[in-house]
């Protein structure tokens, strides 16, 4: 039997499980930062941009409620100011385990066990906070109107995946009864803290190193490590300068990196988080570079002259460069250096993914990429960074789960969507070659992108051949017919092709439905 303790009073628990509609009250600034972050999260998480909702009843919970939202909790959510529209959230808790709270029907909290352990008549469930937001079936409107209102509300930001979400009119699940949900802030709730700036990374590192994974192998390998870093160890296709990836994203606390060189950059990594979640307005070169003097004493004089070298050039970038990229990366051949300037060079993840440059290794996109994800996190994509097919489902819930373990609450979840893999690990040969699902995906884009190493195979029996040369051209005439006739894509070209190509987000749903109807 869950254990129990007093709200209103005391009474015995009899649970079971009973499926219903639960419902988070909010309102749409909430919402699309939710929806922005990837998670239902506490109001902590929404640092100066939060508005008063029912996630600050009981901070670090998300409450819900069965069926109808009781009155009071909407229009508490909307209170605030004057713009603010009501939202319901409908979630789906099947997939989530461990233990949660609830406010019994006659007004007690009590411990209970997703998936099982509710009785049907619970007032409101507390479920540690954060969930992801895969999590979300429907968003609620009262009105046409106000659907309408909150649609045309969400333009005005890019990093709000608003229509991934099915959305929903129905006024009467917005007029429930009273219930003791504003007693939930005076209970003897646990406090939770809930950092979330280094899942908010992760999720950004996921998504960009999905970006660069066509590159080449060590790509794959990163992409890899990190959606499953879990379960991953080191690889050795990866430079050693991003072998500590794994730690980094799944550890808590990770253990310091041997390397100094290591040390040095996953440091950086740390400190872009550490000011990115703090909302100070620091500039992030000046914090760069404290850390880049705390490191000095465990560098030697040939480190600490290149270093500072390195910390000379990114000053200057800050100003009036005076040096070319180009020159810039002529003297600093390192890939730590070279991510460094690449962080100052460009402005945001977007336009890391579209500056290319001759001198650029595959180490050097890898490096500066998990620097710009440590800096923007996931909240910083915008929606197009976040489009290619499945990258929208796996972040969230890796980053909901990460966060949990990490809390340690116990909170799991059952169901956590399969990696997305990029077109180069897809479309890696067998050892008989290429299945005929991945020749047809090489070849739509070698043709699309119109690249060299398209041929034509024609396999012919046996027997005597003549030529002919007419107005038309050159014709093999033989006996009978070519036992076949097949389009190919030499394989080195396209790879090469393919790793100094950016696909649009067209061409990966194009080629992934080719590949998955193969």
């Amino acid at each position: 039997m869950a254990e129990s303790y007093e709200l209103f009073g005391s009474a015995p628990r009899v649970t079971k499980h009973l499926a219903r509609k639960w419902y988070l009250v909010t309102n749409q600034r909430n919402l699309f930062f939710m929806l922005a972050a990837g998670l239902i999260m506490p109001p902590a998480g929404f640092g100066k941009k939060y508005y008063q909702d029912t996630l600050a009843c009981a901070p670090g919970w998300i409450v819900l409620f069965p069926d109808r939202a009781p009155r009071e909790a909407v229009q508490f959510s909307v209170q605030e100011r004057s713009h603010l529209l009501p939202c319901l959230l409908e979630t789906d808790l099947a997939s989530i385990t461990g233990e949660i709270h609830v406010i019994t029907a006659e007004g007690y909290l009590s411990r209970a066990h997703l998936p099982d352990e509710l009785q049907g008549d619970e007032q409101a469930l507390l479920v540690p906070a954060p969930l992801p937001i895969t999590l979300i079936t429907t968003i609620l409107h009262r009105s046409k109107e106000e659907r309408s209102a909150c649609e045309s509300d969400a333009k005005d930001f890019t990093n709000v995946p608003l229509e991934s979400i099915k959305r929903s009119v129905s006024a009467k699940p917005f007029s429930g009864a009273s219930a003791p949900w504003i007693a939930a802030r005076g209970t003897a709730l646990p406090q939770r803290q809930i950092p979330l700036g280094r899942v908010q990374a992760a999720g950004a590192v996921m998504a960009m190193l999905l970006h660069f994974g066509n590159l080449g192998q060590q790509s794959v390998a990163a992409a890899r490590m990190a959606f499953d870093a879990e379960s991953s160890a080191a690889s050795s296709d990866v430079d050693p300068l991003l072998a500590y990836l794994p730690q980094w994203m799944w550890s808590t606390p990770p253990h310091p990196p041997e390397e100094v060189v290591q040390r040095l950059f996953w440091g950086t990594a740390d400190k872009l988080v550490e000011w990115r979640s703090s909302g100070v307005a620091a500039d992030p070169l000046d914090v760069i570079l404290d850390h880049f003097a705390e490191m000095g004493a465990e560098l030697d004089e040939r480190m600490n002259s290149t270093l500072s070298k390195l910390t000379r050039d990114l000053t200057n970038l800050a100003g009036i460069a005076d040096r070319t990229a180009t020159e810039l990366f002529e003297r600093h051949p390192k890939p730590f250096s070279r991510a460094m300037l690449l962080l100052f060079l460009r402005e945001s993840c977007a336009e890391l993914l579209e500056f290319k440059h001759a001198m650029l290794t595959e180490t050097d996109y890898l490096a500066a990429a998990i620097l710009f994800a440590a800096r923007d996190g996931w909240l910083g994509l915008p929606v197009t960074l976040r489009e290619l097919p499945g990258l929208s489902a796996a972040v969230p819930a890796r980053i909901a789960a990460q966060s949990h373990r990490q809390q340690q609450s116990g909170i799991g979840f059952s169901a956590i969507p399969e990696r997305p893999k990029p077109i180069r690990e897809l479309l890696a040969p067998g050892a008989g070659g290429w299945n005929r699902a991945q020749r047809e995906a090489a070849l739509l884009l070698a043709r699309e992108g119109k690249w060299p190493g398209v041929q034509t195979r024609i396999t012919l029996g046996r027997g005597e051949y003549r030529l002919e040369v007419d107005g038309r051209g050159l014709h093999l005439l033989l006996d009978g017919e070519a036992k076949a006739i097949q389009t190919e894509m030499e394989m080195e070209t396209f790879f090469r092709k393919l790793s100094a190509h950016t696909l649009s987000s067209r061409q990966e749903v194009k080629v992934r439905k080719v590949l998955r109807a193969g």
